[in-house]
């Protein structure tokens, strides 16, 4: 009922170390523990998502004509390019305080 989730903040470039050292230290004094125990409140990480694999899974798309296209052949504004493309975000986690 009273649970504390923690604070997520995502990017495209890792966080600055100094960012972190000074959440750490921010949360420890806060909590009143030592520095080294507030890194399990303050932690960093890379996440990465593939939306498409063309070599793994096929979608197509049946057009009003009858013809099946695969997406990635296909030229619309609605359907994004990059679809096969890895999207990186680096994250930070924390506790709020």
């Amino acid at each position: 009922m009273e649970r504390k989730l923690l604070k997520v903040k995502l990017q495209a470039a890792p966080f600055d170390p100094v960012q972190v050292q000074e959440k750490r230290a921010a949360v420890a004094t806060a909590m009143g523990i030592r520095y080294e125990e507030a890194e399990y409140f303050v932690f960093t990480g890379e996440a990465s998502n593939t939306t498409y694999d063309p070599g793994d899974e096929r979608i197509n798309i049946l057009f009003k004509d009858g013809s099946i296209r695969d997406i990635s052949e296909v030229d619309n504004a609605l359907v994004q390019h990059n679809l096969k493309d890895t999207v990186k975000k680096y994250y930070i986690c924390y506790q709020r305080i």
